[in-house]
C-alpha cells in the first residue's frame, strides 16, 4: 500500500471564536492509501490544545508510510503511530479502503445500524451578546433545536439568557473550553440551570480538573479535552457525567467505537464532537454519532465550502453520507 497526503486550509464562513482562539480557516490533512486501483481516504485536523503542530502531524504521517508499505492494519496503526490526529486519518482511510476491497459498506463492516439522518447541534461562537443572539436565531430559523454556546468568562449569563429568550424550546449546551475555575463553575451553574442549560462542557483545564469533585451544581458535566482515550474513563467517571469523543483525539473510528461502548457501559452519556472537518472527516464520525446521546457534528456547516459529494443539513439534522464520499 502507498501513502499520499496533503495539507489544506478550508475557510470558515466567518471567524470562529472559542475561549482560547479565533480561527478563519480549518487546518486539515487529507490522506490517501492506495492499493492497486483502489484508494481509501481519510481526514484529520490539528489539536493545538495538546501541543500538536502541522509539522507533528506531517511527520507522523510520513513515518507511517513504511508501515503501510508492509501491509499495516488498523491495529498496527493504533499500536505504532503516536500522533492521535494522524492515527485518525490513517484509520479512517483504511476503513474506506477495506470497504472498497470487500464490496461491503462501513455499516456492514462495523456492525452499526445505518441511520438516514441524525439530529445535530449548531455551535454559536463567542461574540458580543447581540451577535450571538442573532446567530442563534438564524440557526433556530434553519431548524436547529440544539445549540452549543461557546463561552469564556465574559458576560456568560447575559449571553445565555438572551439566547434562551430568543430561541424558546431550544436545548442549550454551554462549552467553556477550559476557561473557568471551580468557583466560576459553581457560581454559574445555578443560574444556567434555571435558564434550561442541559450540559456544561469542559469547564476546567484538562490538566487541572480534579477540583470538579467539589462541583455543587445540578447540570451534568461533559469531559472534552480531558477525554483522549479509553484509559481516561475510570478517572473521568468520578468527575463527569458525560464525555465528548472526537476522532482526532482518540485516533480514529476504531477506538472511537470502543470508547463509546465503554462509556455507555459505565452509565455515562456520550457526545460525538468534531474539530472543523469537511464532510470527508464528518462521515466516519457520523457512524459513531448514530450511537451517541449528543451529536456535535456541525463542522461542515461552519465552513465556506465543502468537498464533492458533501453531506447536507436540513431541519437541524445531518443526512447520511454516500458511498461516493466515504465508506462504500
Amino acid at each position: 500500500m502507498d501513502l499520499l497526503f496533503a495539507f489544506q486550509e478550508w475557510p470558515y464562513a466567518e471567524t470562529f471564536r472559542i475561549s482560547r482562539s479565533a480561527k478563519t480557516n480549518s487546518e486539515l490533512f487529507t490522506v490517501y492509501i492506495r492499493d492497486g486501483d483502489l484508494v481509501g481516504r481519510g481526514e484529520c485536523g490539528l489539536l493545538p490544545q495538546y501541543g500538536q503542530t502541522r509539522e507533528d502531524v506531517a511527520a507522523a504521517l510520513e513515518g507511517a508510510a513504511d508501515l503501510l508499505a508492509g501491509g499495516a492494519t488498523r491495529a498496527d496503526i493504533a499500536a505504532k503511530v503516536a500522533n492521535s490526529s494522524a492515527r485518525n486519518a490513517l484509520d479512517c482511510a483504511l476503513w474506506d479502503l477495506e470497504c472498497k476491497r470487500s464490496g461491503q459498506s462501513v455499516w456492514q463492516r462495523a456492525g452499526v445500524e445505518r441511520k438516514e439522518a441524525i439530529e445535530v447541534d449548531l455551535t454559536i461562537g463567542i461574540n458580543p451578546t447581540l451577535k450571538m443572539r442573532d446567530d442563534a436565531l438564524a440557526a433556530f430559523a434553519r431548524g436547529f433545536r440544539i445549540l452549543k454556546l461557546k463561552a469564556n468568562q465574559e458576560d456568560v449569563l447575559e449571553r445565555v439568557e438572551a439566547i434562551a429568550a430568543a430561541c424558546a424550546g431550544a436545548t442549550l449546551i454551554v462549552d467553556a473550553n477550559e476557561a473557568w475555575d471551580i468557583a466560576t463553575l459553581n457560581r454559574l451553574a445555578g443560574p444556567l440551570d434555571a435558564l434550561g442549560v442541559a450540559l456544561i462542557e469542559q469547564p476546567l483545564h484538562h490538566q487541572a480538573d480534579a477540583p470538579l469533585a467539589g462541583y455543587t451544581g445540578g447540570i451534568p458535566l461533559c469531559a472534552d479535552e480531558s477525554c483522549s482515550s479509553i484509559k481516561d474513563l475510570d478517572r473521568l467517571s468520578q468527575l463527569y457525567q458525560a464525555i465528548n469523543i472526537k476522532l482526532d483525539k482518540v485516533g480514529g473510528l476504531t477506538p472511537g467505537l470502543e470508547l463509546e461502548a465503554a462509556a455507555h457501559t459505565r452509565g455515562m452519556k456520550v457526545m460525538l464532537g468534531c474539530s472543523g472537518p469537511t464532510s470527508l472527516g464528518a462521515a466516519p464520525a457520523y457512524v459513531l454519532g448514530t450511537r451517541c446521546d449528543f451529536v456535535d457534528l456541525d463542522g461542515p456547516a461552519l465552513l465556506l465550502d465543502d468537498r464533492a459529494d458533501a453531506m447536507h443539513y436540513s431541519g437541524g439534522h445531518l443526512h447520511c453520507f454516500t458511498p461516493q464520499l466515504w465508506g462504500g
